[in-house]
């Protein structure tokens, strides 16, 4: 009691000078002056490596907030972190132009062509990066349809390092670095990078200089030469000379500064016989450095800009396809992933040997005629379709479909370089097919269960299709043909499957057709420029029935909508639903248990006497 005693009277003072009122306001300041004080006290007594983790974290957090208007696109671009986050879908970052191609994870090496594909290793790296002993997070965005990688390094010191990589699409052998180092601190910093290296093939090196037009002075340069031999055949090499712009070893950033510090390498081969490599030397050693003035007398802008708009061109072509649920289920993510690692591994077709197949008419049915064709699509080829998170993965994915577009008919296309490679790809995806004077959508109706847009099917030099599958109310699909022509007084026909019914004129709006289904199976839908071609048609196809395509089955929608067969109601909803119903009746189980079978109270009740 001696001890309780001196609590009870503080107690008794402090409520005759303090009011309930201002008890609530004094605990209200303290709390919140609680919370405001918790964090600086939490990380000072945090352990150091913990701190490491909140810095890097946030770190890598500010730089992908750019991207995260794309969050809800998840075709574009692609996230691949070191160390990898958990359920993360990830493919390989990668950078290619047809002449190399550069995986810049799990040992960076430039790779060059050897038979289809960009595989044969120099094992030689030119990546350059941040030599550190301090922990580092390394996030890699792969963004497609401008053909870049960028690589956000956050390093425990509070250094950010943000790099840039693209093997740029229009200038062949040129592969650019951009490094902008970041030092958000209070203190100065220096950034050591890492040296040049040369590969064992190298038969010489040196330092040399080239001059820039849009600058005055030279810039000094790392230049090497050799050769690999070729396996299959001994006598002949891919000859390389390397022009790679030299960079500082140390970099010093002042507090809240940046610096940027660009990088070309010229990586230019030629492939030829051992005995005319000392010839032909100084021959390459003019064009790679001819290649390197003209690079270095451009801004990095207009090398990055000339760089992305090609790969926009190419994207327009293209397929999208609505996001599918169902386990296992292909979708614009992987398809979008395998077609950029294959035109990575494709050049682009001379502009010059394009404008004068142009200039000469030549009739662009007969390049594509014959590719592809079948009811079975690439689409539904599963082997056409792999995990793509290793280089080993990424080029049997691009040797596998160069070989299938090549034997199934698609070799003129794929002469055009990247963009017949394209169309090749976009035709396969939906069975489409050149015959005579007319273009089919040869594809089985019973694949129709999701939306599809085929855009930029080109139909001549002047002239793209664009094909959509819709989904109706009903579950029934509806097709849309919509031109996108240059030649206003040319004009284009459609007619769906059977052409029983009338051509109908397509325009730039889209023009809509029920699938039907026939008896024998035919094309789903005709376009043509020639419209007594097209009324010809239906004397050609002998059929004897044709009839709209049934409804599809709604189980099979729902499963790609809602990854279930119950509906649009979620599965979380559903589960409620059974679990508040099973509660419901335990609980009416226990009131009539507890009614006939519980120990009845005996309640005594007094009278009060009268």
């Amino acid at each position: 009691m001696g001890v309780i005693e001196p609590f009870k009277k503080w107690k008794r003072s402090l409520d005759v000078y303090v009011s309930c009122k201002k008890s609530v306001c004094l605990f209200v300041i303290a709390l919140f002056l609680l919370i405001y004080m918790w964090p600086s006290h939490f990380l000072m007594f945090h352990d150091e490596s913990h701190s490491f983790e909140d810095v890097m974290n946030q770190c890598s957090d500010d730089n992908l907030i750019p991207y995260h208007d794309y969050k809800r696109d998840i075709t574009n671009p692609f996230i691949y972190s070191i160390p990898p986050n958990e359920n993360e879908v990830s493919f390989l970052p990668y950078v290619g132009n047809g002449f190399l191609g550069i995986p810049l994870v799990h040992y960076p090496s430039v790779y060059v062509k050897d038979k289809r594909t960009l595989s044969l290793n120099t094992k030689w790296n030119p990546v350059i990066s941040v030599e550190t002993d301090l922990p580092i997070k390394d996030i890699y965005i792969t963004n497609i349809e401008s053909g870049t990688v960028t690589r956000v390094q956050c390093i425990a010191n509070g250094v950010q390092v943000i790099y840039k990589y693209y093997a740029h699409r229009t200038i062949p052998h040129l592969f650019y670095q951009e490094l902008k180092i970041k030092n958000p601190t209070m203190r100065e910093v220096k950034i050591q990078l890492s040296k040049a290296t040369y590969p064992d093939w190298a038969t010489s090196s040196m330092e040399d200089r080239a001059s820039s037009k849009r600058e005055s002075g030279n810039f000094p340069l790392h230049t090497f030469n050799g050769q690999i031999k070729n396996v299959q055949n001994k006598d002949e090499v891919v000859a390389f000379f390397v022009n790679m712009k030299a960079w500082p070893s140390v970099v010093e950033v002042k507090p809240h500064r940046s610096t940027f510090i660009n990088i070309p390498c010229i990586i230019y081969q030629e492939n030829m016989n051992i005995k005319d490599f000392d010839q032909k030397k100084p021959l390459m050693e003019n064009k790679s450095k001819e290649i390197m003035q003209r690079v270095l007398s451009s801004s990095s802008l207009q090398l990055e800009q000339d760089h992305v708009d090609a790969w926009n061109k190419l994207w327009k072509t293209g397929l999208s396809i609505s996001h599918s649920k169902a386990a296992g289920a292909l979708n614009g993510d992987r398809i979008n992933a395998t077609v950029y690692y294959v035109l990575s591994s494709v050049k682009m077709k001379n502009v010059s040997n394009l404008e004068m197949e142009k200039s000469s008419k030549k009739n662009y049915i007969s390049i594509a005629e014959g590719c592809y064709g079948g009811y079975h699509h690439t689409l539904q080829a599963l082997r056409l379709w792999k995990n793509l998170k290793t280089f080993k993965e990424v080029n049997e994915s691009v040797s596998l479909w160069l070989l299938t577009l090549e034997k199934q008919g698609c070799h003129k296309l794929l002469s055009l370089g990247s963009e017949g490679v394209m169309q090749a790809m976009v035709l396969s995806f939906g069975g489409f097919h050149f015959s005579a004077h007319h273009l089919e959508f040869k594809i089985d109706p019973k694949f129709l269960h999701r939306d599809y847009v085929f855009r930029r099917i080109q139909y001549d030099f002047n002239t793209f299709i664009n094909v959509s599958v819709t989904l109706q109310d009903d579950n029934k699909a509806l097709l849309g043909v919509a031109v996108d022509k240059t030649e206003k007084d040319k004009v284009y026909y459609a007619c769906d499957g059977g052409c029983s019914l009338q051509p109908v004129e397509l325009s730039s709006s889209e023009v809509y057709f029920p699938v039907k289904m026939t008896d024998p199976i035919t094309s789903i839908l005709y376009i043509t420029s020639d419209k007594n071609h097209m009324e010809l048609i239906k004397d050609t196809l002998h059929v004897h029935k044709v009839v709209e395509a049934p409804a599809y089955d709604h189980h099979v929608i729902a499963l790609h909508r809602h990854g279930h067969h119950l509906g649009g109601l979620p599965l979380m909803f559903w589960a409620s639903v059974i679990f508040l119903i099973v509660i419901f009746h335990l609980f009416l189980f226990k009131l009539i248990f507890n009614e006939y079978c519980g120990k009845q109270e005996k309640f005594k009740t007094r009278y009060a006497k009268v």
